[in-house]
């Protein structure tokens, strides 16, 4: 949904119910109840009204006044206007459906989907606009949760993570240094300490059956490191 209604801006209603001489409507970008006086159709759709417009009919209007309800006129609204609108309607809603389904992959809250949904549309005008910068590579502030969907939009593709607890231990003076060159046997893992000589590790794939494979085999090309040096590890996924 966006955030605030204009006087003058072009919105998308869906039909609810059609009077003798009024529309009731629903608009759908902002979840608030609309309204259509006869005065504001245009002439030739006023002979038969419920012939002219059905419930559920998705139609494009002005709006002329907000009050309790959203008053719209389809007068003045060109062929041009309704198709480029309905053409907006449609590819934001097909953004937003998107943006859930990939959200709810990864287990994000429906609270923090809707949240960050109207933070993204407050900021870019559109979630359709901010999800296209994105595809171009462009930062839109998807942080924290939301940064594991970040490749699946540039890509198109799904991304894995698998992670896992690596421990790795040397009673040598220079056990410390000892520890960094095993870790540096890890490659395409990223490494984050975690504390008392044990580290997170993650692996980003787009192979899920052998994701987990791979860091299992990374993390025992450390610990076969540690042991060259008379050292120890272990390692368990998360």
């Amino acid at each position: 949904m966006k955030e605030k209604v204009q006087i003058g801006e072009l919105v998308v209603a869906e039909v609810k119910e059609v009077h003798s001489n009024s529309v009731e409507l629903n608009l759908p970008e902002y979840n608030l109840k609309g309204f259509l006086n006869v005065s504001n159709i245009p002439g030739l759709w006023i002979r038969d009204l419920k012939k002219n417009i059905k419930v559920g009919q998705l139609i494009v209007g002005k709006i002329i006044k907000i009050d309790h309800t959203i008053e719209i006129s389809l007068k003045g609204v060109s062929k041009q206007d309704k198709e480029r609108k309905l053409k907006e309607y449609s590819l934001e809603l097909k953004s937003v459906k998107m943006f859930r389904r990939a959200c709810s992959e990864y287990k994000i809250k429906d609270k923090q989907i809707e949240e960050k949904t109207l933070d993204l549309k407050k900021n870019f005008g559109s979630l359709y606009e901010a999800l296209k910068k994105l595809r171009k590579g462009e930062d839109i502030g998807l942080d924290g949760e939301f940064s594991r969907i970040v490749d699946r939009f540039k890509t198109g593709m799904k991304t894995y993570e698998f992670k896992g607890e690596l421990e790795l231990h040397s009673n040598l003076g220079n056990g410390v240094d000892l520890i960094k060159q095993s870790l540096l046997e890890l490659k395409g893992i990223d490494i984050s300490y975690i504390g008392n000589t044990k580290f997170l590790l993650k692996l980003k794939t787009r192979d899920p059956k052998k994701g987990e494979k791979n860091l299992i085999k990374e993390a025992e090309k450390a610990i076969s490191k540690i042991k060259s040096f008379g050292g120890y590890g272990k390692f368990r996924l998360l």
